[in-house]
């Protein structure tokens, strides 16, 4: 078997394109073309999609190009670029599944968590769908190398089809034309154009809005939120006033993908009937739709906004600064590792060696039972006359929703595991719903023992409990093709319970809109008795003052952001807002964002940067 050069050239040209014309029905996949907007916004798909796939489809390529040039044998080409191809596509079906479910493209985070070891711990395959994965990697191989050979033969038998390598100048015209239609319309601030760059993955579109300017041609200025992900911190804004010696215990139980309506009797009995001793804020907010940014406005106070540059200088909260400060004792668990993401590097770097995360080697359930009993001990134990923060993450309402074994589950049908493949628009959510609730069941049995070992100490008295979760969960109860978390800012992603027991206080319910972010400034100033004004540390507010009846909530995911305020919800994205939609994620048409919303928006967000 041979060939020469330009044969090979022309075989691998004619592959590329075959797998970018594959590659870009996987991406419409996931474009509702029926909604796609006006004859521009579909021109620019038919001009940037193509283009798009057939850059990096060379890019992948280009190993077996060079392995063409340098070996004899085509077979070593073939064989590499069929291997190449193959894991490409696969990897853009694997992206077009999460973003149907989650609405977000596999991106730099993911990286870090299958090269940082914490997959396994985050996302659990039951063996059924490894099965299913492996069988269809399998199959799409052999589909490339039958389409490999096909082509191939094609060539020898019509040479005529040799002149398939001087596509590359279409190419070349077919890139320039889409990103052309890309830079204009950026600067023109046409969204309907714009708005169709997030189901393309990776995409990369250039901006020349002064270019165009200088040429001549009339631009639009969109608000936009400030990116302070490479910003210079000073946080906070004066040093720490606080009680030397202040009287207050704080514990923290933080329960993985806890959605608001979980605080029921049915499903958290524990937790429902300790609420009726204290104070629950029914109408309350996670700062993210990710762990990521829900703990982090948690226990900062601040919107996730803040979070690279926190990581960069590795500066922990305010809160814990304080209470280290005042000789706190430390208890902090993670059922999942608190290294990923970097909370030991963030909200708890200058206390990183009092974490202790979970043996990996347990299930997730164990984990969590771990966890508990370690700081049931550490309370039992406690010295007489000290305080302490204790702060424990339970994880099992994580997907694919983890019970110990031989768990009687209360909610039936129950699905035996979750198969993340059969997840869909049609599917039927009640096992996955039911599998769900039961693994929140019994993070309130864990919850109930904590609480019960508080109780019978001598700490109970002034020690404040808070139980509450990271974000929501959902189960395309939107009916638009939306599961777990991080794909939208919905109430069912974001909202949670939020349960705070503070000694001294009565019990009361709160139907006003709170956030994550009023947790540290309600601490700092009634358990730690800080004097400062709560803007030098925090943009929440005072839980026990007044609470606004209207506020913009500033709300992260790991590929967007949003302002929350009333019935709207802003959506945001590099170009600016991308869409207005309602509590239901209906799209709100011709609604603009109030510029009273993006300026206290934008003061949140640049408030701790240094000027």
């Amino acid at each position: 078997m041979s060939a020469p050069p330009r044969f090979r050239s022309a075989w691998l040209t004619g592959f590329i394109l075959g797998n970018a014309l594959l590659a870009s029905l996987i991406a419409c996949s996931n474009i509702p073309l029926s909604s796609a907007g006006d004859w521009r916004s579909l021109l620019f798909l038919l001009l940037a999609l193509p283009g798009h796939f057939i850059f990096f489809g060379g890019l992948v390529a280009l190993p077996a190009w060079a392995v063409g040039r340098l070996v004899r044998d085509p077979r070593w080409m073939i064989a590499t670029a069929v291997t190449l191809q193959t894991f490409w596509i696969c990897l853009l079906l694997a992206d077009a599944k999460v973003f149907a479910l989650y609405r977000f493209h596999l991106n730099a985070m993911v990286a870090n968590m299958i090269f940082g070891g914490a997959l396994n711990d985050q996302v659990t395959f039951s063996a059924g769908m490894w099965a299913l994965i492996a069988l269809a990697v399998v199959a799409l191989a052999a589909l490339e190398f039958i389409s490999a050979r096909l082509w191939w033969r094609a060539l020898d038998h019509r040479p005529g089809m040799l002149s398939v390598r001087s596509a590359w100048w279409g190419v070349g015209l077919w890139l320039v034309l889409g990103q052309a239609m890309a830079a204009y319309s950026d600067a023109r601030g046409d969204r309907a154009v714009l708005s169709q760059l997030s189901y393309i993955p990776w995409a990369q579109p250039i901006t020349l809005k002064g270019t165009l300017e200088r040429m001549g041609v009339e631009t639009v200025e969109t608000p936009t939120l400030p990116d302070a992900s490479h910003s210079h911190l000073g946080y906070p804004l004066h040093p720490l006033r606080c009680d030397a010696q202040p009287t207050m215990n704080v514990l923290v139980v933080l329960v993985e993908s806890l959605r608001h309506e979980m605080l029921d009797p049915a499903v958290m009995p524990n937790t429902w009937r300790y609420a009726q001793g204290s104070e629950v804020f029914r109408n309350h907010y996670s700062t993210g739709n990710a762990t990521r940014f829900g703990l982090f406005g948690l226990m900062y106070g601040l919107p996730g906004g803040y979070w690279q540059a926190m990581l960069a200088e590795q500066r922990g909260s305010a809160m814990i600064e304080a209470m280290q400060q005042d000789g706190y004792r430390m208890h902090i668990y993670g059922s999942a590792p608190l290294y990923s993401p970097e909370f030991d590097r963030t909200v708890f770097s200058q206390v990183r060696d009092r974490i202790v995360n979970a043996p990996s080697d347990l299930d997730r359930a164990q984990r969590d039972r771990y966890v508990v009993e370690r700081i049931e001990a550490d309370i039992r134990n406690h010295p007489a006359g000290e305080r302490f923060f204790g702060f424990v993450f339970l994880d099992s309402p994580h997907a694919p929703y983890h019970l110990p074994a031989g768990f009687q589950s209360p909610f039936q049908p129950m699905a035996k595991d979750v198969n993340f493949l059969k997840l869909g628009p049609d599917h039927d959510p009640t096992p996955e719903f039911n599998r769900y609730r039961a693994a929140v069941h019994y993070s309130d049995q864990m919850i109930g023992q904590l609480l019960q070992t508080l109780q019978d100490s001598p700490l109970a008295d002034n020690t404040v409990v808070l139980i509450t979760g990271d974000h929501g969960e959902e189960f395309n109860d939107l009916h638009q093709n939306y599961w777990g978390h991080n794909g939208n800012f919905s109430d069912y992603q974001l909202r949670t319970p939020f349960v705070l027991h503070w000694p001294g206080r009565a019990p009361r319910t709160v139907d006003a809109v709170t956030s994550h972010e009023d947790f540290v400034p309600t601490v700092m100033r009634h358990a730690l008795n800080c004097s400062n004004d709560t803007a030098d540390y925090a943009t929440g507010v005072d839980l026990f003052g007044l609470i606004p009846n209207q506020r913009p909530l500033v709300v992260e995911s790991w590929s967007q952001r949003a302002i929350r305020e009333g019935e709207r919800i802003y959506l945001f994205d590099n170009f600016g807002p991308s869409d207005v939609v309602d509590r239901q994620y209906r799209p709100i048409v011709g609604a603009d964002v109030p510029s009273q919303v993006v300026g206290q928006s934008w003061a949140q967000l640049t408030r701790f940067q240094k000027r």
